[in-house]
């Protein structure tokens, strides 16, 4: 079970990066819908996210690995263990195949079945401080940041919890990296650019979010 520590301020960063940048145009054309399997949420996805599922083999392991996994979970048991991810879709490596420090992006929903009330769910994850609220179709998320480091690596993401209809539902969006000075020679940090194009294709996905019961 992996520990959860907050990078708060790698997460105000990334909400940063997602409030001044401008509403990102895409036609419907340009996207997909997914529904969960018992109906009860679905959401619109960029085409060029590509679904993950999980690898039976393996614990946190997803495939495609290239795109779906790294060192640290991007698509399940970041935030807490006992939770089931029902979707996760990833931003495709190989838009950064000059730099090895991309190792993974991925937008998840998920539902934490240690949380049996609005209490505990809106509480959030073990170790991470609340970074105020959102609403999502006029539904109301607490959102936190977490992340988890080691070996060079780090993965950094924000997380919003609501608590609907007898489940907690958490939404996540994730970024691995790893330190650049590891490679010989140093590999190219992301610029700001790069985590702009990443992070928002995620976020259409992520405020597309809808419960349909």
């Amino acid at each position: 079970m992996l520990k959860v520590k907050l990078r708060h301020a790698a997460a105000l960063a990334l909400a940063g990066w997602y409030a001044l940048s401008p509403p990102l145009s895409w036609a419907q054309s340009d996207t997909k819908v997914f529904t969960d399997p018992d109906g009860a949420f679905s959401f619109r996805y960029p085409n060029r996210l590509i679904r993950c599922k999980k690898n039976p083999q393996g614990n946190y392991v997803w495939d495609p690995p290239e795109n779906c996994s790294a060192y640290h979970p991007t698509c399940d048991e970041l935030a807490d263990p006992g939770q089931t991810s029902i979707a996760c879709f990833a931003y495709p490596r190989n838009k950064f195949t000059d730099t090895l420090a991309f190792e993974a992006a991925t937008f998840s929903v998920e539902v934490v079945h240690g949380c049996t009330t609005a209490k505990s769910c809106l509480a959030g994850p073990a170790e991470a401080d609340k970074d105020g609220t959102t609403r999502i179709h006029g539904v109301s998320f607490a959102v936190f940041g977490v992340g988890e480091g080691g070996m060079s690596q780090e993965v950094d993401g924000d997380v919003y919890r609501t608590f609907h209809k007898g489940k907690c539902y958490q939404l996540g969006i994730n970024v691995e990296t790893a330190d650049v000075a590891t490679f010989d020679p140093p590999a190219r940090a992301l610029t700001d650019a790069d985590r702009h194009e990443v992070t928002g294709t995620l976020e259409q996905a992520r405020k597309s979010f809808r419960f349909l019961k």
